[in-house]
């Protein structure tokens, strides 16, 4: 499994547009167990500053981050930003392999 960050930004055209907060965390809890039962969602947060909600996964690849970048659209974000995690200890193995 890989760890990936989003970074979400919410998509506001005008008031009423986008499902109340829990609405739309809950969808996405139910999408992701229905299209994507390999992902486990670690964390999730809202964010003040650039971003409004910064989500954590654990998935098999980046074609499932991907796709799950995607599904995250289709709910109201506009935009998204998604990184892939490396844990501490890995990339310090990583340092000392030679």
């Amino acid at each position: 499994m890989a760890t990936f960050v989003m970074l979400c930004k919410l998509s506001l055209h005008f008031p009423g547009e986008v499902k109340s907060l829990a609405e739309l965390d809950a969808d996405l809890g139910r999408r992701l167990a229905t299209e994507f039962p390999e992902a486990k969602r670690v964390a999730s947060y809202v964010l003040l500053g650039e971003y409004d909600f910064l989500h954590v996964f654990d998935v098999p690849d980046a074609t499932q981050a991907a796709k799950i970048a995607l599904l995250i659209h289709s709910l109201g974000m506009g935009a998204t930003e998604t990184l892939t995690a490396i844990p501490f200890q890995e990339f310090h193995n990583v340092l000392e392999e030679d």
